[in-house]
């Protein structure tokens, strides 16, 4: 193993033990926030509350590439923790509504200053042989806060003020492998400017296309599943214990997703992907007919192949983009994610309402199989081969 090899491995260690620490704390919020303000507000300002953060994260996106010319991208992968600790402890002491509103949009912000930075870096050093796998690691180790989080809320119901304040101290402690990762990461990964992130969805748009899909499937299930589950006959408890499940699958599916990247081809793995989402949904369409476990089952599949596409997405721009350009689609997959968090559950409250829950999924049966179809058409990714040599021209 060579110089630039080993120091290529630690800045992907250092990057996904900070990103997997601040999941972790980020995880325990999410939940917590809703539950604290419960006793305080309305639901519709509970709600309104909760958008905030997506807000940040669109915020993030606009003003990331600044902070990176000024600071270097590394610098503001640390800058992101900085605001995010600085955030979580305003919240662990604030009960005023707007106060709350601005810590958690701000929280969005840091979040996606480090974000932006760790998914470019990740690309930038991830060997492409390999690449499929690293990003399976990344998103796995975001996902094991999201897992977690809601069961420490459960477990200390009543604990909301130590909680965020822990959240804090942890936040903090996802500098410490950063650090570390500074310099390589403010020497390899090139600043963009917000001009280039158009022109990269533009360039690339099936990649976007499948990662928004799976974003908005994610937010979905986070927010309104057990609501949607209700509609087909299951109880609140058992909705629940369906999100669970879902980021359960989430979890678990995504070093399997990485391994498939890298050995089967992304190609075939994110239509795979697709596919199984396309089944899952269409069997949950009979809904309490199928029992309770039948539908776990189902979710479980469905969590780890519906957020395989953005795990996916995520190796496809790093075989297609380098240098200033990568970090202009990093900065666009941000933005689509963003977005996809803030509209989605809107939307398929709509649907829900309009189609009830069967109908529903359905809708996103409907959206798997035009993805899936048109993908196998004309989906033709730029990739190493299996072998790790070289790479195709990407088409659209």
């Amino acid at each position: 193993m060579n110089a630039s090899t080993l120091q290529a491995g630690r800045v992907i260690a250092a990057l996904i033990v900070g990103v997997l620490i601040y999941g972790l704390a980020m995880g325990t919020t999410y939940p917590l926030l809703g539950v604290v303000l419960s006793a305080e507000v309305s639901d519709a300002l509970n709600g309104l509350n909760a958008a905030a953060t997506g807000l940040g994260l669109i915020v993030g996106v606009l003003v990331m590439p600044q902070v990176a010319r000024r600071a270097g991208a590394g610098t503001t992968a640390l800058i992101g923790v900085g605001v995010m600790a600085a955030s979580l402890v305003v919240l662990a002491l604030a009960r005023d509504f707007w106060l709350v509103f601005i810590a958690r949009m701000a929280l969005g912000v840091g979040a996606n200053l480090l974000f932006i930075v760790a998914e470019t870096a990740l690309n930038t050093f991830a060997d492409p042989a390999r690449r499929g796998r690293v990003m399976g690691l990344y998103s796995t180790a975001v996902a094991v806060g999201f897992v977690l989080g809601p069961a420490v809320v459960a477990a200390l119901p009543n604990r909301p003020l130590p909680i965020l304040a822990a959240c804090a101290i942890v936040t903090v402690l996802a500098a410490l492998p950063l650090l570390r990762a500074r310099r390589p990461v403010d020497t390899a990964v090139r600043p963009a400017s917000a001009r280039a992130v158009l022109p990269a969805i533009i360039g690339y748009p099936s990649a976007f296309v499948f990662v928004f899909i799976g974003s908005c499937i994610d937010a979905v299930a986070i927010s309104l599943l057990p609501v949607i589950s209700r509609g087909q006959g299951f109880s609140l408890q058992e909705g629940a214990l369906f999100v669970t499940v879902f980021h359960i699958g989430l979890l678990a599916g995504q070093p399997l997703i990485g391994h498939a990247l890298d050995r089967i081809g992304r190609r075939r793995t994110v239509l795979a992907c697709g596919g199984i989402s396309l089944v899952c949904t269409l069997a949950i369409v009979g809904g309490s007919s199928l029992g309770f476990w039948p539908v776990a089952a189902l979710m479980l599949v469905w969590g780890g192949a519906n957020y395989g596409l953005y795990t996916g997405g995520l190796a496809l721009i790093g075989d297609r983009f380098a240098g200033e350009a990568l970090t202009a689609a990093t900065i666009a997959f941000a933005a689509v994610y963003a977005i996809a968090s803030t509209i989605a559950p809107a939307l398929a409250g709509g649907a829900t309402a309009l189609l009830g829950a069967t109908g529903f999924y359905a809708l996103a049966a409907s959206i798997y199989l035009g993805a899936t179809l048109i993908g196998a058409v004309a989906f033709r990714p730029a990739e190493p081969t299996l072998e790790g040599r070289g790479a195709r021209r990407p088409q659209r």
